[in-house]
């Protein structure tokens, strides 16, 4: 049985809280090993990468805020389809930006995070 919209919703609450925390062994919970995230500039991560850049400090997301959302579910699978805003610092600068998103979850054994596609939105 396929996990309901709210719980789907719910980790991914979890999962953008745990970024802005630095809390490791909840984003390593949350996501599938097999990962493919793709950020809003283009750069293409696994789990292995979007997680050492995490620990390293190349990459920090001091906010990071669903404005809208709407899941679907289909095929063992749960799309959730938002957008958001979010704040990054990074060495070379900090990063304010609207994005597009995709996020994929697996739903079985337990949901996890399969793949994240986002875009730079158009300023409102």
């Amino acid at each position: 049985m396929a996990p309901d919209a709210a719980a789907i919703l719910a980790l991914e609450d979890q999962r953008f809280q745990a970024m802005i925390t630095q809390d490791f062994t909840t984003l390593d919970a949350l996501i599938a090993e097999d990962l493919r995230f793709v950020h809003s500039n283009g750069v293409v991560e696994d789990k292995a990468e979007f997680l050492r850049k995490l620990r390293a400090g190349e990459r920090r997301y001091l906010r990071y805020a669903a404005l809208t959302r709407d899941v679907r579910q289909e095929a063992g699978f749960s799309f959730v389809f938002g957008e958001a805003d979010a704040e990054i610092a990074r060495p070379g600068g900090g990063i304010a930006t609207r994005m597009t998103y995709t996020a994929i979850y697996r739903n079985a054994p337990r949901p996890l995070l399969f793949a994240w596609h986002s875009v730079k939105s158009p300023t409102p």
